[in-house]
């Protein structure tokens, strides 16, 4: 898979611009708060329609801007080139979302999977030790980015817990039945047990793979969810107005030698099971798509020691990678050849 082209409006605080990309390493350069992350985001978001930094979308958007518009054309080993674009805009107070597939609208569902990303960066830890809807969040966009039965099947549950909450909320209220709940809860039911099934899966595949640094295992916890749990937790629900069960509850852990690396792991074995679940990741899409996806590198290699840089920078040569960094050391020099050098100051990208 190969991002061909790039171009953006009003993306943050980058200038408008359109970059050719060529197969080699792709090297940003810029001091911090230039644009770097802001531009790996950009291709994030061309490839997922979500933002990385911030949970809002108006976020992307320049401050002084009312729309912003990300464009890309890519080519795929077997599928020729497309193009795609995320455009956003500003209309009387809400935000207006579009998703264009060579120049036809599409629906997210059917946009996403055009390109296919791994990024990492530092913040990348928190996986490890932040909170579970972090992880949770992971897990469906990396299964999301290839899975379009997956995407549906999330998107219907997401709206179902939210109507069923509604609903829970006017059963305390007295404003509805009880005996209301069975309809959602059977979809609830039908739903959860596919996107936990796929969630299995998923697990089972990266637990499959060879490890570089160690023996690293995520052990996923599905927040197990039946009829006779439903009952359990029913008058629960109705006072919480809340779904307490579900694989919206779901979690996984980050284990070495069976060690749960969130409560006893040390911050160098956690930064190395965070690479080791990316290097995965990669293995994990070129097994599903018979070529390997984009991989974006933000100002990761200060946080690696010598011989896990190293290992990056040789797996960066495997497929398109593009480098953000604040320097363009001695070291990676050494380690690249034939790269496309580009540099960031105050938002504006030349080559």
């Amino acid at each position: 898979m190969f991002l061909k082209s790039l171009s953006l409006q009003n993306f943050r605080n980058l200038a408008d611009f359109t970059i050719n990309f060529d197969k080699n390493i792709t090297v940003l350069i810029g001091d911090n708060a230039q644009g770097k992350t802001n531009f790996l985001e950009s291709i994030f978001f061309l490839a997922t329609a979500k933002p990385i930094k911030t949970e809002t979308d108006e976020e992307v958007i320049n401050f002084r801007e009312q729309t912003v518009n990300v464009e890309g054309e890519t080519a795929r080993r077997n599928d020729g080139q497309t193009k795609i674009s995320t455009i956003i805009q500003k209309a009387e107070g809400s935000l207006r979302k579009r998703f264009l597939v060579n120049g036809i609208p599409r629906r997210l569902l059917d946009y996403s999977g055009n390109l296919v990303v791994v990024y990492f960066r530092p913040e990348d830890i928190d996986l490890v030790t932040g909170p579970p809807g972090l992880r949770r969040e992971y897990i469906d966009l990396t299964i999301s980015q290839i899975d379009r039965d997956y995407r549906k099947v999330l998107s219907s549950y997401k709206n179902l817990i939210i109507r069923k909450n509604k609903l829970l909320k006017q059963i305390r209220e007295g404003l509805a039945k009880p005996d209301e709940l069975e309809y959602w809860n059977r979809e609830q039911l039908k739903l959860g047990a596919l996107i936990q099934e796929k969630r299995h899966n998923f697990f089972e595949t990266i637990n499959s793979f060879e490890k570089k640094f160690g023996e690293f295992e995520y052990q996923y916890l599905p927040n197990e969810i039946s009829q006779e749990k439903l009952d359990e937790v029913s008058y629960r629900e109705v006072q919480a107005a809340v779904s307490l069960i579900g694989p919206h509850r779901d979690d996984f852990l980050f284990l070495l030698k069976q060690k749960d690396l969130a409560k006893y792991g040390s911050r160098g074995e956690q930064r190395t099971a965070v690479l080791d679940l990316k290097i995965t990741e990669l293995s994990f899409f070129e097994n599903i798509l018979g070529e390997r996806p984009v991989l974006l590198l933000d100002d990761i290699f200060s946080e690696l020691d010598k011989s896990h840089r190293q290992h990056v920078l040789d797996l960066a040569k495997l497929q398109q990678t593009i480098i953000a960094t604040v320097e363009y050391d001695v070291h990676l020099k050494k380690a690249l050849t034939g790269e496309k050098i580009l540099l960031v100051e105050n938002g504006v990208i030349t080559s």
